[in-house]
């Protein structure tokens, strides 16, 4: 009987990983144009990583299944060898409240080239990333 409980509580914990498993990961598109929602959902916007200084850098993020909560926090965050912790610099970081339940959509410009990450956090886990970029910005 013991044996039976325990098989069974394995199969109830591999269904429910198996489950987590399959949730669809939120998309990160950075771009120097406007992306333009359609119909097909972000299909013929593609992620630039290559973007000029001092332009305007636009990002959406999007979630099949909807964000959480009515706020995220994103963070734009350059990579050199001169910053105090890790090599990392935070260059912005914004708590934005999320108008659609899909899809958050913001730019932003940065003004030094150089290798950054955008982080898009949920407000309620601020530990963990729900997506992440990287892109550069070069010299015009």
């Amino acid at each position: 009987m013991k044996k039976l409980i325990i098989l069974f509580l394995i199969s109830i914990s591999f269904f429910f990983n198996l489950a987590q498993a399959k949730k669809e990961k939120p998309i990160l598109i950075i771009t120097s144009k406007k992306p333009e929602l359609s119909k097909s959902v972000l299909g013929d916007v593609k992620s630039e990583f290559y973007l000029k200084r001092n332009s305007k850098i636009y990002f959406i993020v999007y979630t099949k299944e909807g964000f959480k909560s009515d706020y995220i926090k994103y963070q734009i965050v350059q990579q050199n060898n001169n910053a105090h912790v890790g090599g990392f610099t935070r260059v912005r970081n914004i708590t934005a409240r999320v108008k659609n339940k899909n899809y958050f959509q913001d730019y932003f410009q940065i003004s030094m080239p150089g290798k950054y990450y955008l982080q898009v956090f949920d407000i309620e886990n601020l530990q963990q990333w729900i997506t992440m970029g990287e892109f550069r910005v070069i010299n015009d």
